[in-house]
């Protein structure tokens, strides 16, 4: 900060000190802008349209005191020239937000000590900027961060951090920080360190931690040594991030995995690409991503191991059609992409896993936008086809030829190429819809309008409403 320039207004109503203030900076070419104002309502108005680095004021002015300045002044420093004898005033005027004050003495040696007073008031407002920036950013982040002096006593927390650990601020400072930490009665499940894994075949340490109601999770802690400006250790600062999601993730998908090895239905090639691009996710925190890659993954399991059960139901096919549409909409907007659907005039209506049914529909509707060019269009149409309802999705992707949709019945490959392709987002989805779409006596297939757009055609059992009511009279005859 050596030689630069500040600008100053001096509030000052004595002419006399007005000349010494002038010849001391010009005699002594210090770097000062500065504005003068005799009274408190010229610095008022002077600060009204201009801002200052540093205010320096009179405490005895004609029209009002220092305090008057004080009041005047906002996000600037004001130092406070006092009378001799005036430190019990210079006290008060500190205590009401004065960064530092001076004593004026007759032969105006006050005035030497001014650009020492000015620099470290500016140095000060410096700091507490940056103090000021610096704790906006610890308590605003997701992190818990708490603070411990050098015995473990808790001397700072951040709001993340009451919001994991359950306690009120006043509740946990000035604890020691061992109350977040299990004691001697752990489980095989609980232990208070452990690994986890990273990105290939990387680990991290991890550590359990205990809430305020005793409850324990997992987190990843870094802590550092706070030193003051002598070298000397003078605090720890802790950021923890609670990693029950991805814990969760790795257990569930352990568990798919297993059952999957026991089946034997994928290829070992194929659940280490899996595996792989779930601790790629899980590194970079996309914990969405890794949760629908877990949850395609179990589908996977249950189809091939016979456990998928559908929960038929009659509902209105229409209403389904357009929640994916309008829960879609945003992924193709971003692409500038027309997302419409077209339904019969009248309601069809199903007779499905309307869960399972969206869950198709989603996917291939996720796989047309990612194939699409920008600025296209997107549609779908509902007919009515006797037994059963046809669905057509029509998209300005690359067409599909049959042949490449009935290798999806082949499962192991076609995942495999779609993972060295990049695209592991639609990997699982494309074979799970398939297989959905058969559980339900239906047929997915492919074919091309005019040989320009895409075209990807399933079925789903429509509700026969003859025969629906002939078995309800029945119904009610008997009774």
């Amino acid at each position: 900060m050596e030689n630069a320039r500040y600008k100053i207004l001096y509030v000052e109503d004595s002419e006399l000190d007005q000349a010494a203030f002038k010849r001391f900076v010009e005699n002594n070419a210090i770097p000062y802008d500065y504005v003068i104002a005799g009274s408190i309502s010229e610095a008022r108005s002077v600060l009204a349209c201009d801002r200052f680095d540093i205010v320096i004021s009179d405490h005895s002015l004609k029209d009002g005191t220092a305090f008057d300045t004080l009041d005047s002044v906002k996000d600037t420093p004001v130092i406070v020239i006092t009378g001799a004898g005036d430190e019990e005033t210079a006290i008060k005027l500190w205590k009401a937000g004065a960064y530092d004050y001076l004593i004026k003495d007759l032969d105006q040696n006050y005035l030497k000590a001014v650009p020492i007073t000015v620099e470290n008031a500016v140095r000060l407002k410096m700091t507490e900027e940056k103090l000021q920036l610096l704790s906006g950013a610890i308590m605003s982040t997701n992190d818990s961060v708490y603070i411990t002096d050098m015995q473990s006593k808790i001397i700072f927390v951040n709001k993340a951090f009451c919001k994991t650990y359950r306690y009120k601020k006043e509740e946990i400072v000035g604890k020691d920080s061992n109350v977040l930490w299990i004691g001697k009665n752990q489980t095989k499940n609980t232990r208070s360190v452990f690994q986890t894994r990273t990105v290939g075949s990387t680990w991290e340490v991890g550590f359990y931690h205990k809430r305020k109601d005793d409850s324990i999770f997992p987190v990843s802690l870094s802590r550092s040594t706070i030193k003051d400006s002598n070298g000397h250790d003078v605090a720890i600062v802790a950021v923890a991030r609670d990693i029950s999601e991805q814990i969760l993730i790795e257990d569930e998908f352990k568990t798919a995995n297993l059952k999957l090895e026991k089946r034997n239905q994928l290829k070992d090639e194929v659940a280490i690409m899996v595996t792989e691009t779930l601790q790629k996710l899980l590194a970079d925190e996309n914990i969405d991503k890794a949760k629908r890659i877990v949850c395609d993954y179990l589908d996977i399991s249950k189809i091939d191991a016979g456990k998928m059960e559908l929960q038929r139901e009659q509902f209105g096919f229409s209403s389904v059609v357009s929640q994916v549409v309008e829960a879609l909409s945003p992924l193709a907007a971003e692409k500038n992409i027309e997302l419409k659907s077209f339904m019969p005039d009248s309601e069809p209506v199903a007779n499905a896993d309307s869960h399972r049914i969206a869950q198709v529909l989603t996917n291939l509707l996720s796989r047309a936008i990612k194939f699409s060019s920008a600025n296209s269009h997107i549609s779908v149409h509902v007919k009515d086809a006797g037994k059963e309802l046809a669905v057509e999705i029509e998209d300005a992707g690359p067409p599909v030829e049959r042949n490449e949709i009935n290798k999806i019945a082949n499962r192991t490959e076609w995942i495999k190429e779609q993972f060295h392709a990049g695209r592991e987002d639609l990997a699982l989805g494309l074979p799970i819809a398939k297989k959905l779409v058969e559980m339900h006596g239906g047929r997915l297939w492919a074919e091309t309008s005019n040989g320009k757009e895409n075209k990807l055609c399933f079925t789903v059992p429509k509700l026969d409403v003859r025969q629906d009511v002939s078995m309800g009279a029945a119904s009610a005859n008997a009774n």
